[in-house]
């Protein structure tokens, strides 16, 4: 009986450490690309080219939404060259608040848009993505802010 328990709990831990620690989602329109990336990655995207994403990392250092989401904001306008174009408090599924960055950035003679949400919890930083061309992009702004307000972290 001891065995049978412990073999329990451990196939209970093996589940547990390779699911996600969040649970994306997927908009009408978008296609999850499941396998192709780590537990801690989502990626999903519509056949003209819009990507959603998510990844997690450890909130280590230690650090408060400001400091991730300023961390973030620098590092897209140093080494992306994308403009700032709008900041927004954003809610996920449990009520989580985080800030969403909408970015800019021209490709040649077309206009893509970016944009990076975060949540930050005491153990973890989530960072969700949607970018591409600007007329797709804002065609699916109702789908696209479905999945931030639908995203839940565990």
């Amino acid at each position: 009986m001891r065995f049978r328990l412990e073999s329990i709990a451990l196939f209970a831990l093996l589940v547990v450490s390779a699911c996600r620690p969040f649970e994306p989602a997927t908009p009408p329109g978008f296609v999850e690309l499941e396998d192709r990336y780590g537990r801690a990655e989502y990626r999903a995207t519509t056949a003209d080219g819009v990507v959603l994403g998510a990844r997690a990392f450890d909130n280590d250092p230690k650090g408060e939404r400001a400091f991730w989401v300023r961390a973030l904001e620098n590092r897209m306008r140093d080494m992306g060259g994308y403009a700032l174009l709008e900041k927004r408090e954003v809610k996920d599924r449990a009520g989580l608040t985080g800030t969403q960055l909408r970015f800019g950035h021209d490709e040649g003679d077309e206009p893509y848009l970016y944009y990076l949400t975060i949540f930050v919890t005491d153990d973890r930083v989530f960072v969700l993505e949607a970018g591409g061309a600007r007329p797709q992009m804002q065609r699916l702004a109702e789908q696209i802010d479905w999945s931030v307000k639908n995203f839940l972290h565990h």
